[in-house]
């Protein structure tokens, strides 16, 4: 009799747990490592920065947080690159950190490493574009951007 009084009373405390609205985790990093090797760059383009920014509606929105498309908060990382002789060739290793998610298993997350360029006379980042012949950041063909996504 007992050990049924002890069942009964377990499985009507279990009923009464309430379910989890929230889960934050925190102390996660992403790291992106990607070959770099861009040649022919001009000679005012003094570094390169490799740019990633990762997106999700898992991310809380604070301050500290980039607006991504349509208000998805998300987090960046960056790592420079020093240029030599017109050359940026190294591996590079980019960590965005992820101090907190909300709800996030299953959730998808979106990417995008960028590459820039930084002019030393002008002492101002620019893309890389191959239409534009007049200034520092002329590169035929312009390096892609790494996208894709993921799921937390």
């Amino acid at each position: 009799m007992i050990s049924r009084m002890l069942v009964a009373g377990l499985s009507t405390f279990v009923l009464f747990i309430p379910e989890p609205t929230m889960v934050r985790t925190t102390g996660a990093d992403v790291t992106f490592t990607m070959p770099v090797n861009l040649t022919q760059l001009s000679p005012d383009i003094g570094k390169v920065e490799v740019n990633c920014n990762i997106f999700s509606s898992a991310i809380p929105i604070h301050a500290g947080t980039l607006g991504g498309l349509q208000g998805v908060p998300g987090y960046s990382g960056h790592q420079d690159i020093v240029v030599s002789g017109g050359k940026a060739v190294a591996t590079a290793t980019v960590v965005v950190p992820i101090p907190s998610l909300i709800n996030a298993v299953g959730q998808t997350a979106t990417y995008s490493c960028t590459l820039k360029g930084f002019s030393t006379s002008l002492q101002q980042w620019g893309a890389f574009d191959a239409s534009t012949h007049a200034n520092a950041w002329h590169l035929t063909p312009p390096p892609a951007d790494l996208t894709g996504s993921f799921v937390w």
